[in-house]
């Protein structure tokens, strides 16, 4: 029945202006898609940039703590140094003796 119907009334439209109207809605369709496709890309740029910033405080913190453990050591290790050297210097004169009696 509807295909009668339309047999029975020609499209009025030249064949240009069909083409046209296609074509704007091809455009119309083509824009969308561009815009989606932008904002997606714009939301996965910002939800990775986010993410950076996250693993970059993550390794700061880490960095500022290894820092701050390695001074720790390093004043561990001057006061081991300072004690070997003090019982080395109460070893060092028994030892003179001894060593002196054997040219």
């Amino acid at each position: 029945m509807c295909l009668r119907s339309l047999e029975s009334f020609p499209d009025t439209r030249t064949p240009t202006m069909r083409s046209a109207s296609c074509h704007n809605k091809r455009n119309f369709k083509t824009q969308t898609h561009l815009r989606v496709l932008n904002l997606t890309r714009r939301r996965r740029i910002l939800r990775e940039e986010k993410e950076m910033e996250m693993r970059n405080m993550k390794l700061f913190l880490e960095n500022q703590s290894i820092i701050r453990e390695n001074e720790a050591l390093k004043k561990k290790a001057a006061l081991l140094h300072q004690e070997n050297n003090a019982l080395f210097s109460l070893l060092h004169p028994k030892l003179s003796p001894v060593s002196s009696s054997f040219p």
